[in-house]
């Protein structure tokens, strides 16, 4: 979520909260009540207070809508990318790309003990994969992240024909290998 949509998401959440608060303190308040609605009408009565309102109030509603909307349409890759062909439509759903990444950072053979994925959309019709790992503790972590990041990048973009922007590797935490014994 880019910095646009969070400042009109905390713009919106701002103004609600205003509105309820005031909503609590009239229902509250007899004295708040009779306030507010001479208010409203002393407004209702003056044209250039009316047109300041309704200013106002037509910022709200489209601020209204427009988070609506974002929040609609950032949803998680709209569950599945779908590719066309001569023959029909392809759908590849979200999972099927985060097992993609798992199975590939595991066939790394660079140390990765566990891993959990994370689709986001990216620029254009890319797609950005966040990766949080467990790794081993006799792993160079940043030449382990670097044969990842190209090992997913490659494999999805080869099993899916969908182009990947980044590649984010997080190691979360580092395992001790357990000795061996043998008998």
């Amino acid at each position: 979520m880019n910095s646009w949509v969070r400042f009109l998401l905390t713009l919106f959440s701002l103004l609600m909260a205003v509105v309820f608060l005031l909503t609590i303190i009239v229902i509250v308040s007899n004295v708040a009540l009779t306030t507010v609605l001479t208010m409203v009408l002393d407004i209702a009565q003056r044209q250039p207070m009316r047109t300041i309102v309704m200013v106002l109030s037509l910022f709200g509603l489209l601020l209204s809508i427009a988070t609506i909307v974002v929040t609609i349409l950032s949803g998680r890759l709209r569950k599945a990318r779908i590719q066309t062909n001569p023959i029909g439509s392809i759908d590849i759903g979200v999972d099927a790309i985060e097992s993609i990444a798992l199975n590939a950072a595991k066939a790394s053979q660079s140390g990765v003990k566990s891993a959990k994925a994370h689709v986001a959309p990216f620029k254009g019709d890319a797609i950005s994969v966040s990766l949080v790992v467990m790794a081993y503790s006799d792993v160079e972590i940043p030449a382990m992240m670097t044969r990842v990041q190209e090992r997913v990048k490659k494999d999805i973009e080869r099993y899916t024909g969908i182009e990947v922007g980044d590649v984010k590797v997080r190691v979360n935490r580092v395992e001790a290998i357990a000795a061996r014994v043998e008998r």
